[in-house]
């Protein structure tokens, strides 16, 4: 009998350190947890990346991957309310990455606008006088 009450003790000893540990270690979680810094710098960025690419004009020609960054922007900012940092920082990263590369859309795509306009003025046949002015002169002309 005093064995079963020697495994009984030890049986309540292990679950009362068991539950005090996982109290510890819930505890150290939320602590560490709590203590992220908010991520307003890359916030900061992003915003200003998304700024930057709608004066590049990428909501009109990039439009695709301008919505999905200010989308995820928008998510960062709510994330950053409810107090979860790290899903801010990842949405803030992504929209920022996304705002890049809408701008960089939008400059492509205004340099490949303008040549083509330039394609476009020198397939246009000469004037009469750009004509005249490359033929050779008659052979009197070059005395006077």
């Amino acid at each position: 009998m005093s064995r079963i009450c020697q495994f009984g003790r030890s049986i309540i000893g292990l679950e009362k350190w068991l539950f005090y540990s996982a109290g510890i270690a819930a505890l150290i979680m939320v602590a560490g947890c709590s203590t992220a810094k908010p991520p307003t710098d890359i916030l900061t960025r992003a915003e200003l990346s998304a700024r930057t690419a709608d004066e590049a004009r990428a909501a009109e020609l990039a439009p695709v991957d301008y919505k999905n960054a200010r989308d995820k922007l928008a998510k960062a900012k709510l994330a950053m309310a409810a107090d979860r940092y790290e899903e801010a920082r990842r949405l803030a990263e992504s929209a920022q990455v996304d705002a890049e590369l809408a701008e960089a859309k939008a400059e492509a795509e205004i340099v490949r606008r303008a040549a083509d306009q330039l394609w476009k003025k020198s397939e246009v046949p000469p004037t009469k006088a750009e004509r005249e002015s490359r033929e050779p002169l008659p052979p009197g002309a070059e005395k006077e």
